[in-house]
């Protein structure tokens, strides 16, 4: 079960709008709707405050701190592997020296699939075939245009 299926069953059990819950956790309705849709998930002073507001039993507590935990981590190593200056220096160095086809590739690629899922704003595994498919896509085609390189050097 998803932290916004557990958090919407519990709210409608105990029969609360989003907007009562939304005063009692001290956010916005639309955040608390966010949270339903499965488009962002709760901090951790939220995740206490809903717990006392939605009477929520200790084994979906641990299911919705895994899976709030988990999510806020993956996000949070997405945003650093794409916005760190190691990264953009590394990837600098990569462009510099073009001995280095093959990691370059490999690079751009991961790049590639990690902003995918940044601007990802709905869980949806359509999103996630789509983002698979053109990463697959776009490593066959920058390998045959490695190879393509290959042959013209080889000639010369």
């Amino acid at each position: 079960m998803e932290v916004s299926e557990i958090l919407k069953e519990a709210r409608t059990k105990k029969g609360m709008t989003q907007q009562e819950l939304a005063d009692c956790v001290y956010v916005t309705r639309q955040t608390i709707s966010k949270w339903e849709l499965g488009k962002s998930v709760p901090d951790e002073a939220s995740l206490r405050l809903l717990y006392k507001c939605l009477d929520i039993d200790n084994n979906d507590k641990k299911e919705i701190k895994k899976l709030a935990t988990d999510r806020q981590t993956i996000f949070m190593i997405v945003l650093a592997l794409v916005f760190s200056p190691v990264v953009i220096g590394i990837r600098y160095c990569l462009f510099k020296l073009e001995k280095f086809k093959r990691i370059k590739i490999l690079i751009e690629s991961i790049g590639f699939v990690l902003f995918a899922l940044y601007l990802r704003a709905l869980k949806d595994m359509v999103a996630y075939m789509l983002i698979f498919l053109i990463f697959i896509s776009y490593l066959s085609y920058r390998y045959y245009l490695l190879s393509l390189e290959r042959g013209n050097d080889e000639k010369e």
